[in-house]
């Protein structure tokens, strides 16, 4: 499972935590901030996404296509395939599903929204 906040130890990052209007997290290439209200889940979620924005040497708000692509690596790197396939056929709502998984809603959204065809094909099969 991805850790973000090893990865955050790992290149020396700096994370605070503070409140942030309207915002879940953001960066300025250097430093992430969190919002203060954010889950132990949400904070996850959003310092991978934020990680992914640092990494990509993004400093402040992205075009659409960019923000798109940035949360698909983001689900892709907390949503891991051996998860999803191993949760296949159960009948779990999706809040259940991001809960067993560890993520919130809109990551795991994220994640079949992105999936290939393929995978989508593997699922389907895997549940029927």
């Amino acid at each position: 499972m991805f850790d973000p906040w090893a990865k955050v130890s790992e290149l020396g990052i700096d994370v605070h935590t503070v409140p942030l209007e309207q915002l879940s997290g953001c960066t300025d290439g250097t430093t992430i901030w969190l919002d203060t209200h954010l889950t132990t889940t949400e904070r996850r979620c959003t310092l991978t996404h934020e990680l992914v924005h640092l990494t990509r040497g993004h400093t402040g708000h992205q075009a659409l296509a960019a923000e798109d692509a940035v949360r698909e690596e983001t689900a892709r790197l907390l949503v891991s395939w051996e998860a999803l396939h191993a949760h296949c056929g159960a009948q779990l709502s999706a809040w259940h599903l991001a809960q067993e998984i560890g993520v919130t809603e809109r990551v795991l959204a994220d994640r079949l929204h992105h999936a290939s065809a393929a995978e989508i094909a593997e699922l389907r099969g895997a549940a029927g």
